[in-house]
């Protein structure tokens, strides 16, 4: 719990960045004006009154459109997320490498290339599905289940690069698959759930005195601190699941856990 709101610190720093540079690279791939269009209709489906309806429009407005100043200056908020991950999982996974900050920040600045593919599945599950399966009950139910597995596909992917990327052990392919898909499953339900709390206006600032930018603001920190929390128990998932005696231990990741083991002992 402590490593997760330690995460949590670094995720709310680095979240508007990474949201402007996934709206920035889409639309060199898209267009600006297509990423545009589809992040406006995004911006409808959130209620008006929490204020994410104008930070979803800017975001839509300015993302596409970022300066080389503008860009190189999110880099760096950005990239935190990264440095956080990599303290995080070196102490989960037993490992003190050095350099934990610059290297948590290169390797994000790796992973950047996936932001459209993400970036691309939440417009598409949003913005577009409700015109494909039509109006009426059941296709908004039939709309959610699909968002579900969107969700699920797109987090899963993601969770198993950062898994891969920024683990300081050796993970086969078997963990890192079902450790990801089984966090990725809770991401997106978890994700899922609190759009559809935002969504269907919940009075999220009972609590606070009828505050609803206040109670949006602690809902979203909380939403944060328990995304962190599933990312880290995820990893701990696989790497059990990697060990020795684990479930989806393969032969590869055997002897390297073996040799530590017997190196420990000595």
């Amino acid at each position: 719990m402590l490593y997760a709101a330690g995460l949590t610190f670094y995720a709310a720093i680095a979240v508007v960045p990474v949201m402007l540079l996934g709206v920035f690279l889409t639309g060199r791939v898209l267009g600006h004006e297509l990423v545009e269009r589809l992040m406006l209709r995004l911006a409808a489906y959130t209620p008006e009154s929490l204020g994410l309806r104008a930070g979803i429009q800017s975001l839509g407005t300015v993302g596409p459109r970022l300066g080389v100043a503008s860009l190189l200056a999110a880099l760096v908020p950005a990239t935190s997320y990264g440095e956080g991950l990599v303290r995080a999982f070196d102490r989960l996974g037993g490992r003190n490498q050095r350099a934990k900050g610059l290297r948590g920040r290169l390797l994000c600045l790796v992973l950047l290339p996936v932001l459209p593919v993400v970036v691309l599945a939440a417009l598409g599950a949003v913005a577009v599905l409700p015109d494909l399966l039509g109006p009426g009950r059941a296709a908004r139910l039939l709309g959610v289940y699909a968002t579900f597995w969107v969700g699920w596909l797109t987090s899963g992917t993601l969770l198993a690069l950062l898994y891969r990327a920024y683990t300081p052990r050796a993970l086969g392919p078997a963990p890192l698959f079902w450790g990801a898909a089984a966090t990725g499953s809770f991401m997106s339900g978890m994700s899922l759930g609190w759009v559809l709390v935002l969504r269907f206006g919940v009075d999220v600032g009972l609590a606070f005195g009828g505050s609803t930018l206040l109670g949006t603001l602690v809902l979203s920190s909380v939403y944060l601190f328990l995304a962190q929390t599933a990312v880290l128990v995820g990893y701990v998932l696989t790497l059990v699941l990697a060990s020795p005696g684990g479930v989806c231990s393969d032969s590869l990741a055997m002897p390297r856990e073996s040799e530590q083991a017997r190196a420990e002992v000595r």
